[in-house]
C-alpha cells in the first residue's frame, strides 16, 4: 500500500460523504439525521432485529442507537418485544406509522440518487454502478 492510496481513499471519502449530503444535520431536507434514517432501515429490512444485531450491522455506538431507539418509541415509529431467545434483548419492528415514515424518506432517497444519475450518461451510469460493486467486493471483508 502506497501513502498516495490513502491521501486517494481519504479524498475520495470526502467528495462522496459531500456529495451524498451524509454530513447534513437533517438527511434530505427532513427531520432526521443520517444515522436515524440507517436505524428506521435496518428495522423496515429486518423486522425483530435486536438493537444487538443492529451495532454491528451499522457500526453505531449503542449509547447513541439506545438514544434513537428511544426518541422512536416516543414518537410511536416502532414497537420493542422481548425476545424469547434472550430475555434482555428486544425485538424491534416499525409501527405502520414508523412504516409510512420510513417511505417517504426511502423515496427521497431514491429520488435523490435519480437526480445525481439523471445527469450522467446511461454509459457512465454503467460504469459507476460496476465500480460501486467492484468497492463493495473488495472492502466487504475489511473489519474494523
Amino acid at each position: 500500500m502506497k501513502d498516495s492510496h490513502v491521501s486517494e481513499m481519504r479524498a475520495f471519502n470526502r467528495f462522496y460523504t459531500s456529495l451524498a449530503g451524509v454530513l447534513s444535520r437533517k438527511f434530505l431536507n427532513g427531520k432526521f439525521s443520517l444515522p436515524e434514517l440507517r436505524v428506521l432501515h435496518a428495522i423496515a429490512y429486518a423486522p425483530g432485529i435486536t438493537a444487538g444485531e443492529i451495532v454491528p450491522l451499522l457500526r453505531i455506538d449503542k449509547s447513541y442507537l439506545s438514544k434513537i431507539i428511544i426518541r422512536f418509541e416516543k414518537r410511536k415509529f416502532l414497537t420493542k418485544k422481548v425476545s424469547s431467545d434472550d430475555g434482555r434483548a428486544y425485538r424491534l419492528a416499525l409501527t405502520s406509522l414508523g412504516r409510512r415514515e420510513f417511505a417517504v424518506y426511502d423515496r427521497l432517497s431514491d429520488d435523490y440518487v435519480r437526480q445525481i444519475l439523471t445527469q450522467l450518461p446511461d454509459r457512465d451510469c454503467e460504469v459507476l454502478v460496476e465500480c460501486m460493486r467492484k468497492i463493495t467486493g473488495i472492502l466487504e471483508g475489511v473489519r474494523l
